[in-house]
């Protein structure tokens, strides 16, 4: 496989409080600050710097749900991990909002509900 031209993924999320969704995403999931433009915006970033998540401060937040499918997609994005038992027992503990671990195609996951209804699974 050659190399692609892009090295990462940024990926914008409305937020209606700033500071109670950078906690969230750097208490319960272990993100880094890597830049702050308080009171507007925070970067956040998993792992190596390959994935960043800009928190924007935004009005009116309307979810749009993923479109009807035949795939059982119901959300945007997964995070990927090697023991989903173990991280639903985690963020449960710290009192996320997920779902019940369920099976589909070989795989199994939960979803996962930022405070302002950002929608995740983990796979």
């Amino acid at each position: 496989m050659s190399k692609t031209l892009f090295y990462g993924v940024g990926i914008f999320v409305p937020v209606s409080d700033l500071k109670r969704s950078t906690e969230w995403y750097t208490n319960l999931l272990g993100f880094e600050i890597t830049h702050n433009d308080e009171p507007n915006a925070m970067v956040t970033m998993m792992n190596d710097e390959k994935i960043v998540f800009c928190l924007v401060r935004s009005y009116d937040i309307k979810q749009q749900p993923f479109p009807r499918n035949e795939y059982s997609v119901e959300q945007y994005f997964n995070f990927h991990t090697t023991d989903v038992d173990n991280v639903h027992r985690i963020l449960r503990q710290k009192g996320a909002n997920v779902g019940d671990i369920v099976d589909f195609d070989g795989m199994r996951g939960f979803s996962l509900i930022d405070p302002d209804g950002n929608r995740y699974g983990v796979v």
